[in-house]
């Protein structure tokens, strides 16, 4: 897969996984300022989805053990499933329309 060559360097592929990797809230933020500079979906919510996982385990890292953690693990863990959902649902269905 090819990356449009209009994207800032730090949103392509690469760049991005080794900021997540070292430190996912900066990446996550990144992505918020850049979200309209991103013209293709799967690009924004692979990073989306990419960026919020690492986010959380950065901050459960953070937080005491406990009922927190496992709260704030669990909410996060429905909100990508949920937000993955959306996505493929709404690819299905414009498939399904150009036909």
């Amino acid at each position: 897969m090819d990356e449009p060559k209009n994207i800032p360097f730090l949103m392509r592929r690469v760049p991005f996984f080794i900021l997540s990797a070292l430190v996912a809230p900066v990446a996550l933020l990144l992505l918020v300022i850049y979200w309209r500079d991103l013209d293709d979906d799967d690009l924004r919510f692979g990073h989306l989805i990419f960026s919020v996982i690492l986010s959380l385990f950065f901050v459960v890292d953070l937080l005491p053990r406990g009922m927190t953690q496992t709260v704030l693990l669990a909410f996060t863990i429905t909100c990508v499933w949920f937000i993955t959902y959306i996505v493929f649902r709404g690819k299905k269905r414009a498939r399904h329309n150009k036909d």
